[in-house]
């Protein structure tokens, strides 16, 4: 069962709800006695989105690409080349790479 915890409370001790956390409990944070939020460990949210993440590996990849802007800009430009019909199928890129021509 979560634990109500002040936004106060959570501000003053992050340290050891973080280590709550890391012990599996959770968190309702409530903000002038009205809940506004939850904490759960990265193991239970992912336990929780199976469907999304394979492991908590899984969801710290996702969570690093999701913040780099670069990466973010090349998934952007691979959509737009492929919108274009600019792009090889996998056998394409096989047989260009073994013989070191690329369009």
């Amino acid at each position: 069962m979560a634990k109500a915890l002040t936004a106060y409370t959570l501000k003053t001790q992050l340290g050891r709800v973080l280590q709550a956390l890391r012990n599996n409990e959770r968190f309702v944070i409530l903000r002038r006695n009205l809940p506004v939020g939850v904490l759960i460990s990265i193991q239970d949210y992912v336990k929780e989105h199976l469907d999304q993440y394979e492991d908590v590996e899984d969801f710290i990849d996702t969570l690093l690409e999701e913040s780099d802007a670069e990466f973010q800009r090349s998934l952007k430009k691979g959509a737009r080349e492929i919108k274009r019909d600019r792009y090889l199928t996998h056998t394409e890129l096989k047989l260009a790479l073994a013989n070191k021509k690329l369009r």
